[in-house]
């Protein structure tokens, strides 16, 4: 099979691209899906992340820059397609960029997370945009919100009823928490499933993982 292309994006940084790249990539390596994470960040958050695991322990899936190619990193990623089964695009806090619109014009699946505060609220609509004037160039896109960081308050509460009533772009029902051990899983090059046999974290990315495989008719 074809890999399956996931780009993760968001006009603004900070709203949890990176950890959602590594922790639903991470899961489907798990699983014994051949999974390759393509950083696009010239901070190269994902390879570092990576580069933090032990020898013995390696990340679960192939993590590697891409960065310095920016937009032409298309023909790069299209040689990965044969040998992998997932690739996620870790995409850089710019729509200004190249780089997202040429990542969503090869994806099956974008990904935007959002932290449901309205500064969020308001970029994810540019990244929205960017999706719909994608599609039109790659019609089989998927475009969905992915709720980050998600804490107890009536502003987290606003801003998901205005998220969620978003007719353009449907807000996956899986989310994650603002939760210690996601930072924490970075310290030891790895997803949260590292820290604990069984833990709120790892069932939140679970639950994200089945529900991506399910968006692409997958099994999960």
């Amino acid at each position: 099979m074809s890999a399956k292309i996931i780009a993760v994006f968001n006009q603004k940084g900070g709203c949890a691209k990176t950890m959602t790249t590594m922790q639903v990539g991470g899961a489907l390596g798990f699983r014994g899906l051949r999974t390759l994470v393509v950083d696009m960040d010239r901070q190269g958050t994902s390879l570092l992340w990576s580069a933090q695991a032990a020898q013995e322990k390696p990340f679960p899936a192939k993590v590697v820059s891409l960065a310095p190619m920016k937009e032409k990193m298309i023909g790069e990623i299209v040689k990965f397609t044969s040998e992998y089964d997932f690739i996620l695009i870790d995409c850089p806090p710019a729509i200004e960029s190249s780089i997202p619109w040429a990542a969503l014009n090869i994806a099956d699946i974008g990904l935007i997370p959002v932290i449901p505060v309205m500064d969020n609220v308001w970029a994810a609509r540019e990244a929205k945009d960017l999706a719909r004037r994608a599609k039109k160039e790659n019609p089989d896109l998927q475009a969905f919100y992915v709720a980050s960081m998600m804490r107890r308050g009536n502003l987290f509460k606003a801003c998901m009823e205005l998220l969620e009533s978003d007719e353009d772009v449907q807000m996956l029902k899986s989310s994650v928490s603002l939760r210690n051990a996601f930072p924490e899983s970075q310290i030891y090059g790895a997803t949260v499933h590292a820290l604990s046999k069984s833990s709120p974290a790892i069932q939140e990315v679970e639950a994200l993982a089945d529900e991506i495989l399910e968006k692409l008719g997958l099994e999960g």
